[in-house]
């Protein structure tokens, strides 16, 4: 790759935004972290589209069993989302992040081979275990790459390419049902075809991903040393690149973790409930074949892709994410009221609601690991900060795949939905509050009392977020 600073300074603050540009090639553009967004949104929704292709009947499962695979998926997330981070943040990600692509790749496909329920509940688990570690091993390594500011929007493009996910899985799952092969069912090609890519792509991670900045074979010294630099200046006297188990510890001794993990549980009930029973939904609203649903199922994922892509476009590097989470909550509780009272004959009211609640929960879930990242500094403290989050969070995907259980029109699977969508905006507005108030206590801070607070945490290195000169993003 060309030395694109070459004539330019470490602080110049042109050369920063070229740099930004340049890393950007390298880690939105480069082929391999977009690749593995896809294959890991592919992955985890393909078995809603796998259940039109009688995967109950093929398995001899009920639909209780099947809510059950569901559900089981996420309690792999639950146990190793934390570890996986620990593991990430004492790593080489690029080794890290092939491993577990090369192992999602096997459990998927090994998912075609299952003979019974216990067999898909089990690869259901390992598949979740092999994925645990990938989400908030992005969202930490990202932040070993952009600003805060910056981060919101990178991951966004992170969730509008697993929305894309969705809506190749519905196109793929088209194709895959005009297979005719007596050998195999469709839902058996389905698990094949999705799961082989990512095994042939793990090495390609391996050998492409780069590790950290300062490592990046990508860069120059000159660029190694404008982004780290970059890094510093946004981090100011939160930066910290130290590990230790206090740091860790001080994680789940910090009030603003639980509330966190309240806001992504609620998050994640109804993202995960509509992920899981989109095809189910839109099946139930006429009387299409299973391949046409499932070329229905495209247009609400493409535009919650497009969602996305606006939200990040308006939200710029603006630090009001609780303001644009409430926003898109409003959304999602009026896509939700459609469902829940549009008369069962009107098929257009009902997919527009079907479209809309797609939008704003992918929306939703696009800006609450933004959010929650930029206000944990230090390098230790925000890793695990993700992963224990994330991991206590991911309950939510479990209760996800439990609550539509009333098909045909899933009157109470969407009253649960909207009641936590609207639990969750009061805890928004709670942590917004909250953090404020910090904020403000900070502000009236003598040099004193700054002084002992760093003092109490341990000193200006390890103090992270609790310095008394960070300030958290509302």
């Amino acid at each position: 790759m060309s030395n694109i600073e070459e004539h330019i300074e470490v602080s110049n603050g042109k050369g920063k935004e070229v740099m930004k540009s340049q890393v950007d090639i390298i880690y939105l553009e480069g082929r391999n972290t977009n690749d593995l967004v896809h294959l890991h949104g592919l992955l985890r929704v393909n078995i809603g589209n796998a259940r039109l292709e009688s995967l109950e009947s093929g398995l001899n499962m009920s639909f209780n069993q099947y809510q059950w695979t569901l559900s089981i998926f996420y309690f792999g997330y639950i146990l190793f989302e934390l570890p996986a981070n620990i593991v990430l943040r004492n790593w080489r990600a690029s080794y890290w992040f092939a491993i577990l692509t090369f192992a999602w790749g096997v459990c998927a496909t090994t998912m075609a081979a299952v003979e019974n329920f216990s067999g898909l509940a089990l690869t259901r688990f390992l598949l979740g275990v092999c994925q645990a570690g990938f989400f908030p091993g992005v969202v930490y390594y990202m932040s070993t790459w952009y600003t805060r500011s910056e981060t919101g929007g990178r991951l966004g493009i992170f969730w509008a390419f697993g929305s894309l996910g969705g809506a190749f899985n519905g196109l793929l799952s088209y194709g895959i049902t005009q297979i005719n092969n007596g050998g195999l069912q469709s839902w058996q090609w389905m698990f094949i075809i999705e799961g082989l890519p990512s095994i042939l792509i793990a090495p390609f991670v391996a050998w492409y991903l780069p590790d950290a900045p300062e490592t990046a074979k990508y860069l120059t010294q000159q660029e190694k040393e404008i982004v780290l630099r970059r890094l510093m200046e946004d981090a100011g006297p939160a930066h910290d690149d130290s590990w230790s188990w206090m740091q860790v510890i001080s994680v789940f001794l910090d009030s603003k973790t639980y509330i966190f993990i309240v806001i992504y549980i609620l998050g994640t009930i109804p993202l995960q409930g509509i992920v899981a029973f989109l095809p189910s939904i839109i099946l139930n609203m006429g009387s299409w074949s299973e391949p046409i649903v499932q070329l229905l199922t495209i247009p609400p994922y493409t535009m919650a892709c497009i969602g996305i892509l606006f939200i990040i476009y308006y939200s710029g590097s603006r630090y009001s994410s609780a303001t644009h989470i409430i926003f898109s909550n409003f959304i999602l509780m009026i896509g939700f009221l459609i469902l829940m009272f549009a008369p069962a004959n009107n098929v257009a009211a009902n997919y527009l609601g079907a479209c809309i609640v797609t939008i704003a929960v992918y929306a939703n879930a696009a800006m609450k690991a933004p959010w929650f990242n930029r206000n944990y500094g230090g390098l230790t403290r925000r890793a695990v900060a993700a992963a224990v989050i994330v991991s206590f969070g991911t309950i939510g995907g479990a209760i996800g795949g439990q609550i539509y259980y009333d098909p045909p029109d899933y009157f109470a699977g969407n009253t649960i939905a909207f009641a936590c969508t609207g639990a969750q905006t009061i805890a928004v507005v709670i942590a917004r509050i909250m953090l404020n108030r910090e904020n403000k206590r900070r502000d009236a801070l003598t040099q004193e009392q700054k002084d002992y607070e760093i003092f109490k945490y341990g000193g200006a290195q390890i103090a992270g977020d609790r310095h008394p000169d960070f300030r958290y993003d509302l």
